[in-house]
């Protein structure tokens, strides 16, 4: 039995589900909203939600408003140079967050969401690299699985869908208002499959690195408050978004900050923000496996969801290549060093019912003797001085 409280079965549950369908989110506003600005929502990820919410629990932590005041004020007269740092992997984070909203805007949300995966695989060889981590046997080989499976889902990307699109919005009935086939229409003229990847091979590459420089820094430095480090992150990166609005040529942004934006739009933000706020939850209640498995169930989920709301096709190729993802994640968490412990685990469970059930105990009382041993091996031939087999 796995010895999980139920704070940690719905820090899960509820983490599965904001990761499958934030990205089911982004995608259906992309292409049924008008369009707006990702900057600016990124802005309001960080500035309207993160920033407010996180200074609101570090307050609620320190015993009030005030003392949360001096103590911020302390902390960076004392530790300035970690404050500094910060402005890189805020920077990073920033880019990531803004990079999501291009990709999903490109590809399909259940390619998208499969294809972020391979912020794992830069994980790790940055970890290498920067940090001089090791990795194991079983690690490298989940690499190799997780890289098979993210080619295999690309495979199924292309122009075909963009094509879809393009059908599906000649088929809509005439008398339907224009605006209403807007969205396919717009997939189909502006969706470019190939800029969406390389967005969202480049948004994983971010958070990768920002992830391991933030491992860097940490090693020998203080450990504040959690909500204290959500409230300097946002707070950078706030100010980051800002300056990329202001230096940005969006003709969208001429009209407002804030043109086009709906309550679809808005739930994408707070969506996005809630996830930012919840992995701190499940790193604290769940280990690596759970978190694994929780990664996969929003692998899943994303999938259903692409399916139901944007007619994608759950091809064979996907399928394989999801389900190579789900087991590099598995295996990367895994506690089991090589390939050889992963096959004797996996084996285990169906030979020790069969191998228990010959086990002989010779030591037990009415165990067998060496006669009747040799009775069973040769049931046709008679050992002195035990029973004749009687003739039927």
């Amino acid at each position: 039995m796995l010895d999980v409280s139920w704070k940690g079965w719905a820090a899960l549950a509820t983490f599965a589900l904001q990761n499958g369908l934030a990205i089911l989110l982004i995608r259906y506003s992309k292409l049924h909203d008008k369009p707006y600005s990702s900057q600016v929502a990124v802005l309001m990820q960080e500035g309207a939600t993160k920033l407010p919410i996180s200074a609101l629990l570090y307050a609620i932590e320190c015993g009030g408003a005030l003392k949360a005041g001096k103590a911020i004020v302390e902390d960076v007269r004392e530790r300035y140079m970690e404050w500094a740092q910060l402005a890189v992997p805020a920077l990073l984070y920033t880019v990531q967050n803004t990079l999501l909203y291009v990709g999903m805007a490109n590809v399909e949300a259940a390619i998208g969401q499969v294809t972020y995966q391979s912020k794992i695989l830069w994980t790790a060889l940055f970890s290498v690299i920067i940090l001089g981590k090791k990795l194991n046997p079983n690690q490298w080989l989940a690499l190799v699985v997780l890289a098979c499976g993210i080619l295999s889902v690309q495979a199924t990307s292309g122009p075909s869908g963009a094509a879809k699109a393009a059908s599906a919005a000649k088929k809509l009935p005439k008398h339907l208002h224009k605006d209403e086939g807007r969205g396919l229409e717009a997939t189909a003229h502006e969706g470019d499959p190939i800029k969406g990847m390389l967005a969202l091979v480049l948004a994983a590459v971010c958070t990768a690195f920002a992830s391991v420089y933030f491992e860097k820094m940490l090693k020998g430095a203080s450990k504040p408050s959690l909500w204290l480090r959500n409230l300097q992150l946002a707070t950078y990166s706030s100010v980051i978004a800002i300056g990329g609005i202001l230096l940005a040529d969006d003709p969208n942004l001429q009209k407002g900050w804030l043109t086009n934006f709906s309550g679809l739009t808005w739930a994408c933000i707070f969506m996005q923000s809630f996830g930012g706020l919840l992995v701190a939850v499940t790193i604290k209640y769940a280990d690596n496996i759970l978190r694994g498995f929780a990664q996969g169930l929003a692998l899943i989920i994303g999938a259903v969801g692409s399916w139901l709301l944007f007619d994608f096709q759950l091809s064979l190729t996907f399928c394989f290549g999801v389900v190579c993802v789900i087991v590099a994640i598995f295996m990367y968490g895994s506690s089991l060093q090589s390939p050889q412990e992963l096959c004797e685990a996996l084996c285990g469970v169906m030979v020790r019912p069969v191998t228990g059930a010959l086990k002989v105990n010779v030591e037990d009382e009415g165990s067998l003797n060496e006669k009747e041993l040799l009775a069973a091996a040769s049931p046709n031939k008679s050992i002195p001085g035990s029973p004749m087999p009687s003739k039927s």
